[in-house]
């Protein structure tokens, strides 16, 4: 069921284009490895004509392991 709904938002998101061109996540033939490639390829290219690239990265990966359930959900 989950699968079908999925399917069918993203359907949706791809036939009026409501996708940021840069996405990567959750979008057909792209992943984490090629935002990776698009990034490096921008730097180089960058670098190659003398511009400066500045980046901003942050890790959420463990974002919600820290916040406390409880206070959370009062926020929710």
């Amino acid at each position: 069921m989950e699968h079908i709904i999925c399917s069918a938002i993203m359907k949706h998101a791809d036939q009026h284009g409501t996708l940021y061109p840069l996405q990567h996540g959750f979008c057909p033939h792209r992943s984490c490895e090629t935002q990776l490639l698009d990034m490096v390829n921008e730097i180089v290219s960058n670098m190659a004509q003398g511009l400066q690239t500045n980046l901003c990265i942050f890790d959420f990966s463990k974002a919600f392991d820290k916040v406390g359930h409880n206070r959370l959900i009062e926020n929710l």
